[in-house]
This record gives C-alpha cells, structure tokens and sequence, in this order.
C-alpha cells in the first residue's frame, strides 16, 4: 500500500498525508482478513532502496511515497474489492499493491484462452472430418479406373473401404504423434514459464488430463478411420 506525498504537479500534500495515512490505517485494520498494518518507517525506506540508491544517498530529497505494510491472514485472506472500493471512496489516492490482482486478471485470461481452445478443439475436429471427406473422395475419382478393375476381379465395396480407412488411420496417427511430440515441449514450457512467475499459476496436469492428452492422436486417427471408410462406402453405393 502506498500513498504519494506529492500530487501530479509535484506539490507537497503533507497538509492531508498525515489523515489520509490514519484513515487508510484504520480502514485497513478493521477489514477482515488483515492481521495488521504499519507505516514504514524512514529507515526502513532506506534499506529499501539501498541496492539502487546505495547506503549515502539522501532519500529527503526525493518525493517517495508513504508506504504502509499490511499483513494478511493466510488462511483468511482477504476480499481485496471491498477495500479498493472503500479507499477510492476515503483516500483517492491511495494505490493497493498485490500480486492477487495482477494474478487474478491473468488467471481469467488463462480461463478465457481455456474456452477459446476447446471451441478451436472442437473446430478442429469438424475441420478434420470435411478434410477426410473431401481428400477420400477426390482419391475415389482419381482411381476410378483402379477401383472398377478392383471390383472385376471381386472385392466388394467394404473391402476397399477398408484399405482406405486403415491408410487413412495410418496417416492421422502418424501426424498426430508427430504433434504431440512438437505440444508437449509447449505445455512443459508454457507451465515452467507461468509456475516462475507464480505458483499458484503453474499448470498441473491431472493423470486424467494426460491420458487425454496421450490419445488425443488415437482420437483424431479413429475419427480419420470412421469417416473414410462411411465416405468410400456412400461414393461406392451411390456411384458405382
């Protein structure tokens, strides 16, 4: 928590810091969740900014601002809203500093980009499904010929459906694993970045979330599979 001692045009604000420190004091010791609250003294600002001003530099001369330590109740926190609401109200210029802020608007945007990727999950998989439709029935055309010779010399519609699915199957696997391989150094680095920078941001996969995360190619590979081999069956039906 700090409070400036000079306003924007670099005016000293002594006038009304001392009542505004009080009523910020005895806001923040009253709200629930805080075990205390103290302003720091001159001294301890020094050794504060001793690794960039270093131990002679003269601290008067600079407007730095009121700081107050507030100590809060680890197993109680407490709701932060409340008290910026009310020391908007009574102390304008008082500014609240908290990692939970900062950390709880990027948690929403993590919570944001989770839905953004199970809607391009889900895109994804129709995209794959028209993709499939559409190379299987553009290879149906290119090898007619081969496919009507096939069916002269007995196999019957399921047979070449089957061939085209297990390729297909093939295929998808083979990308998908490749994927996986390239994801995965993401996810872990992705998780080590934001856990740095705060653990209660760290990314921990559940041993659910990685078995779906494994079979996601076994996934994308039996999706591959069904569609080819209902697309080949359907063309061969309606066109030969």
């Amino acid at each position: 928590m700090q409070i400036p001692t000079v306003d924007e045009k670099g005016h000293s604000r002594a006038k009304q810091l001392t009542d505004e420190i009080e009523t910020t004091l005895t806001l923040l010791r009253s709200s629930p969740g805080i075990l205390g609250a103290t302003v720091l003294s001159d001294e301890q600002m020094a050794q504060l900014m001793e690794p960039w001003m270093g131990d002679e530099a003269d601290l008067t001369s600079l407007p730095l601002p009121k700081l107050i330590d507030v100590t809060i109740d680890t197993q109680n926190p407490p709701q932060l809203e409340p008290i910026i609401t009310e020391l908007a109200d009574q102390v304008p210029s008082a500014v609240l500093d908290s990692h939970r802020i900062w950390l709880a608007n990027l948690i929403k945007m993590a919570n944001g980009m989770i839905k953004l990727t199970s809607f391009i999950l889900l895109l994804l998989i129709f995209t794959t499904a028209f993709t499939v439709i559409y190379s299987t029935r553009t290879s149906l055309a290119v090898h007619r010929p081969v496919i009507n010779l096939v069916h002269m010399m007995g196999a019957n519609d399921f047979y070449i459906a089957i061939q085209y699915a297990i390729r297909s199957f093939k295929l998808t696997g083979m990308g998908g694993i490749f994927g996986l391989l390239v994801a995965l150094p993401v996810i872990l680095g992705i998780s080590y970045f934001f856990g740095s920078i705060a653990a209660d941001f760290s990314i921990p996969f559940t041993r659910m979330q990685w078995i779906v995360l494994y079979l996601t190619p076994v996934f994308f590979s039996c999706l591959s599979f069904l569609t080819t081999l209902q697309t080949v069956l359907s063309t061969l039906k309606r066109v030969l």
